[in-house]
């Protein structure tokens, strides 16, 4: 239980403006320009649920639509400075019983496909051109979103040596952002997902562009290629594979003497896994933020050199600004068609995203 004056002052501290307007009573302003936000409570159980501590069922109430938040998100996002999001003892037993209960390969089918298997149609409006779900090199906080994408996938493929006519292995492949960016340039991609949605859409994409490029509906454990590649990316998709020292021994058995691997990912310092709201509503299984010394170490004993380790934690949080800020302009539409909740649930993610990567507390 919080003392809610000290909840107040804590959120200014904080440096949050915004005003709270409660179902009875009147306004409670914080911070020195509290019109910034404003964050209506229908009825008073969000509110208790806020004096307890618990955000979960604060995000919840947002969620039913119980809770609206007028302006500026991240002002709201603050309250995390105060209490933190982290997972209840309940939701840790509740994916350890997962685990011991269910196959993993099971429990990421349904995570996996719990987030990405929406149709293409509700992600496609707030990405950029080239459809990536991982973040873009920002040379400047105002460079266009497809720019900063373009400018990571070009990184990639050089860093990675890739020529016309040798092979790599795309990891998770999205909507084919890699594949279709290397396949364009006579580069041989092979990528997997086990996302329906992504597979139909990233044939059709192979089909329409003639690119050099396969995609497989295949879990990453089961994938046994019949040739070696080149190289590999894991483009914001290491938070899926929780099994590092399998995930590197794949990599040194199927990668040509000297193959380089390209991974980006998010990382946290301590407490790799994912806060209860995002468990619950984004990543309900067994991704988690990547733990960098126990995969540089996975990578070191499966034969691979740390050629470069680069932190590009400020690009990942204007990508996420960048995201949710299109996913604002398109909320309408979206909600329309996939519904209010849907949308009010990726301006959370996407959100809190960019706040906890642009005050470090989560880094890229």
């Amino acid at each position: 239980m919080h003392d809610f004056n000290e909840i107040l002052r804590s959120l200014e501290a904080a440096g949050a403006n915004l005003t709270l307007e409660p179902p009875l009573g009147a306004p409670l302003r914080v911070g020195r320009d509290p019109g910034r936000t404003r964050v209506y409570f229908r009825v008073q159980a969000p509110l208790d649920a806020l004096i307890r501590g618990d955000l979960l069922a604060v995000a919840e109430a947002y969620l039913d639509g119980a809770v609206d938040v007028h302006g500026d998100f991240l002002e709201v996002v603050k309250v995390t400075e105060v209490i933190a999001p982290d997972p209840t003892p309940w939701e840790r037993l509740r994916l350890g019983a997962q685990l011991l209960l269910r196959r993993r390969r099971a429990l990421q089918r349904e995570s996996i496909a719990f987030h990405y298997d929406r149709p293409a149609d509700f992600f496609l409006p707030w990405f950029e051109r080239w459809r990536s779900y991982s973040h873009g090199l920002y040379e400047s906080p105002d460079d266009a979103p497809e720019a900063a994408q373009e400018r990571k996938l070009a990184r990639a493929v050089e860093s990675l040596g890739l020529e016309p006519g040798m092979r790599a292995f795309d990891m998770g492949c999205g909507w084919g952002s890699f594949l279709e960016y290397a396949g364009r340039r006579g580069i041989h991609v092979h990528g997997i997902t086990i996302s329906q949605e992504q597979h139909a859409f990233v044939t059709r994409l192979i089909r329409e562009q003639s690119l050099p490029c396969r995609v497989e509906l295949v879990d990453f454990l089961d994938f046994r290629p019949q040739e070696h590649f080149d190289a590999a990316v894991f483009m914001g998709t290491f938070e899926h594979v929780s099994d590092y020292s399998r995930g590197t021994r794949f990599l040194a058995r199927n990668l040509r003497p000297g193959g380089r691997i390209w991974a980006d990912f998010c990382s946290e310092r301590e407490g790799h896994q994912v806060g209860a709201f995002l468990a619950r509503y984004v990543w309900p299984g067994t991704a988690r933020y990547v733990n960098l010394p126990r995969l540089s170490e996975a990578l070191i004993r499966a034969g691979f050199n740390l050629h470069e380790l680069g932190d590009d934690t400020v690009s990942y949080a204007l990508t996420c600004r960048d995201w949710a800020d299109a996913l604002d302009r398109e909320a309408k539409g979206l909600a329309d068609r996939f519904g209010e909740r849907d949308v009010r649930v990726f301006r959370i993610f996407l959100r809190s995203s960019q706040y906890f990567l642009a005050t470090n507390r989560t880094q890229a």
